[in-house]
């Protein structure tokens, strides 16, 4: 069991910072760095501790260790550039947000991003787009859109929440159309959906009044993300190995008849019957020491040209025909050369997590640049909340963006939650809100 040490010692150093935060008062929720380290010590601690014995079998002594000591140092690389790094100085030089907020925007925008996400929702549960349902590229980028619903909710709690004008009815409804958002991705069973309103709704709710929630608040917070995402995933897997379609009736029964020991199943705490997998490849872990033992004896480093898909996403198929997903030969070839399981070119996979990501983008250096990067890239953006921290339009961002960080670690690469959900879903009524209320809203205190 040497080959745990390094992973003992990660999750020493993520405990260690955390009591520290807190005994000397500067532990902040809604900081990226605590939903990005529980992922971490979800994919590097508990699931490297949990798969040891089939890690050990498949992949060698060798290959473990390294694993194990990469996510020690990657880790703490991360978190250097992070506290020491010059993230707060280049706050500093981002645009200054717009300090109004006009009620009239919020009163014209929210209807039509509630509808128009909920409308891409409720399709998606009908089976809209699924395997078997052929329908048109216009009609299928249509619904791509159902966060929009929980922009709306999260712009009405921040916007009924402003402490110089306080409106308890806009904060229910934005509430209720966060709820709502969660109870239907969870009957689509899809857990970051579900996770995503929970943690988006809090922040939302106790920013604007400049505060954090209680250890008690937390807790609940905590245990609401865990259903939330427990009964998805266990939903999906009844759903999937029942082969039925998974009609209201049958979820309701489900719901009704759920067993908690799924939760703890879901976070890789347990290794139960319900998840049934045929190999821990389909976990984030096992897709990193997969593509620690593969790249670059058996196939090559991509040297992150995945990344080119920040802005190659947002071409229109209309402009380039031809356009690849750049990196996702490098992806296939690695899942071919070196899974325990037979793949092929149609593959599309499960995640291999942010160092399986940094693995594949060039092994030691890689993984060096892409921490780092992800370090600055958070400090930089938790230092410009603070210093607009009163700001509603900068309330709204971070409680839409926040979240992210979790996202960033469970990714085929740092950078997937951006080019596939939020650039084109989050980011766009956020520029405009911008846009609208620097230019044509109303005065300071207008919200």
């Amino acid at each position: 069991m040497h080959e745990l040490g390094f992973v003992y010692a990660l999750a020493a150093m993520i405990l260690g910072l955390a009591a520290f935060q807190v005994i000397t008062k500067r532990f902040d929720p809604f900081a990226p760095t605590w939903l990005f380290l529980v992922g971490i010590a979800q994919e590097y601690v508990v699931q490297a501790i949990s798969y040891h014995d089939w890690a050990m079998r498949v992949r060698g002594a060798e290959i473990v260790s390294e694993a194990s000591f990469r996510s020690f140092w990657a880790i703490g690389w991360m978190l250097t550039v992070y506290y020491l790094g010059p993230g707060r100085a280049l706050s500093r030089l981002l645009p200054r947000p717009p300090m109004s907020w006009s009620t009239g925007v919020v009163g014209l925008a929210c209807p039509p991003l509630f509808l128009w996400g909920l409308g891409c929702g409720l399709l998606v549960a009908r089976g809209f787009g699924g395997s078997n349902d052929e329908q048109s590229a216009e009609a299928m980028l249509m619904v791509q859109f159902p966060l929009l619903m929980l922009v709306a909710g999260i712009v009405c709690i921040v916007t009924g929440r402003q402490p110089s004008r306080p409106r308890p009815g806009l904060v229910l409804v934005g509430v209720a159309i966060a709820v709502s958002y969660m109870l239907i991705w969870m009957f689509i069973g899809k857990r970051s959906h579900s996770l995503f309103a929970v943690l988006t709704a809090v922040c939302a709710y106790y920013i604007p009044r400049l505060k954090r929630p209680s250890w008690p608040a937390l807790a609940v917070t905590a245990a609401l993300g865990m259903f939330a995402v427990g009964l998805s995933i266990g939903w999906r897997y009844h759903a999937n190995s029942t082969k039925t379609h998974g009609s209201l009736s049958d979820f309701m029964t489900f719901v009704s008849n759920f067993d908690p020991a799924i939760i703890f199943e879901s976070i890789n705490l347990t290794d139960g019957e319900t998840l049934i997998r045929e190999s821990y490849e389909t976990e984030e872990y096992g897709g990193f020491i997969m593509m620690l033992g593969t790249v670059p004896t058996l196939a090559d480093y991509d040297y992150g040209a995945s990344y080119l898909r920040i802005f190659s996403t947002f071409i229109p198929r209309i402009i380039w025909p031809e356009k690849p997903i750049f990196g996702r030969d490098q992806w296939i070839n690695a899942w071919i050369a070196g899974s325990e399981l037979k793949r092929d070119s149609t593959f599309t996979g499960p995640s291999i997590g942010i160092l399986g990501a940094a693995q594949l983008n060039g092994g030691n250096w890689g993984t060096f640049i892409v921490l780092g990067s992800v370090g600055l890239m958070f400090r930089t953006a938790y230092e410009y909340f603070r210093r607009y921290q009163t700001v509603p339009w900068v309330q709204v961002w971070w409680a839409l963006t926040y979240y992210n960080a979790w996202l960033s670690t469970v990714g085929d690469d740092p950078l997937t939650w951006f080019y596939y959900n939020y650039g084109f879903t989050t980011l766009p009524p956020l520029v405009g809100f911008w846009l609208a209320n620097k230019f044509v809203g109303g005065g300071p205190t207008s919200a």
